[in-house]
């Protein structure tokens, strides 16, 4: 691991130290003959020392001073956990109660409890209980958003979680787009480790066969598994609430969706939640589900040592003027 420095016109200071090493010690003794001197070699050694650690000083103030570091670096780690994209419903009616809410006055403090927010704070519980996977997230409405690409570093993906409590979100819902793009983050990556597409919505789409075609063709090439957390809205139907010979309709859009990713060649679970309790469950289900092992690169940030130069010369110094209050300046 190399040293760099941020202005390396700083360290021309350094021919500065050479000047404790020659100049002459300018507070002299008088006395009567030098032939009395004895011949002290403790006293030579000892202005060796100081006229070294003089020196040693003025270099860790000059190499300070032209602001040391440590470059960014990429160090391959092996952990525990999965590669996740987090892809967030972000339509309105997010913004609503579960189904299992029965309450119709607006001033009841439970009515404030969308789905949203509760499913926000129940992901920020589970990136925070895994410490080891590489996330990424998008939201979607009209438009899929990509708001963090995969990173192995949870703090991030913990406030993009929390970032989204803010506003309102628009009254379409296209989960295609959002599915094709959440996908699009594992394109042109390594294959390390598990990868999982969690899909937190409450409701289902239209997906016409081209954009099915190539759901189930990127899910497969890219060896990623889908799971749906289904947040069930006031009034909606059951994902599994379908009996035999009972016909997936386009009244049902959830069932029919859930229908198309039963068809998927790739790993595939629903996760049916109508309260915060099975929303809850259902993420600690997921969260038993990947744990394999995973090869990731940890990108370490770039790290000052200037502080570390300065310390070692105040200690110096501090030794130094310790040794100045010693010395003996007259017999």
């Amino acid at each position: 691991m190399s040293v760099q420095v941020a202005y390396p016109w700083v360290l021309l200071a350094l021919l500065l130290c050479a000047v404790p090493l020659t100049a002459p010690y300018l507070p002299q003794l008088r006395f009567s003959s030098l032939a009395m001197m004895p011949d002290d070699k403790i006293s030579m050694l000892v202005d060796a020392l100081l006229r070294v650690a003089r020196s040693a000083a003025l270099a860790l103030v000059a190499v300070g001073i032209s602001g040391p570091y440590l470059p960014e670096r990429q160090v391959e780690r092996i952990g525990e956990g999965a590669q996740i994209v987090l892809l967030l419903d972000r339509s309105r009616s997010m913004d609503q109660a579960f189904a299992s809410h029965q309450s119709t006055n607006p001033s009841d403090p439970a009515d404030a409890r969308a789905k949203g927010a509760v499913a926000r704070r129940l992901l920020s519980q589970f990136v925070a209980g895994r410490r080891n996977d590489k996330y990424g997230m998008l939201v979607f409405s009209t438009e899929p958003i990509e708001v963090l690409p995969l990173t192995d570093k949870p703090d991030a993906i913990l406030a993009a979680i929390d970032a989204g409590n803010i506003g309102r979100g628009l009254s379409e819902t296209d989960v295609g787009a959002g599915l094709i793009s959440a996908i699009q983050v594992f394109e042109g990556q390594p294959y390390t480790g598990s990868r999982v597409v969690m899909l937190v919505s409450d409701g289902g789409a239209g997906l016409d066969k081209v954009t099915r075609l190539q759901i189930a063709d990127m899910l497969q090439r890219n060896r990623v598994a889908l799971y749906w957390v289904y947040i069930r809205s006031r009034y909606s139907p059951g994902i599994r609430a379908a009996g035999d010979g009972e016909r997936y309709d386009e009244t049902a859009p959830a069932r029919v969706l859930h229908e198309f990713f039963e068809t998927l060649e790739t790993p595939y679970r629903v996760f049916d939640a109508e309260d915060p309790n099975a929303l809850a469950a259902a993420i600690a289900e997921v969260n038993e589900l990947q744990s394999l092992p995973i090869r990731y690169i940890d990108v370490v940030p770039k790290k000052q040592v200037a502080n570390w130069c300065f310390i070692a010369a105040m200690i110096l110094l501090a030794a130094l003027m310790m040794v100045e209050r010693m010395e003996i300046r007259k017999w």
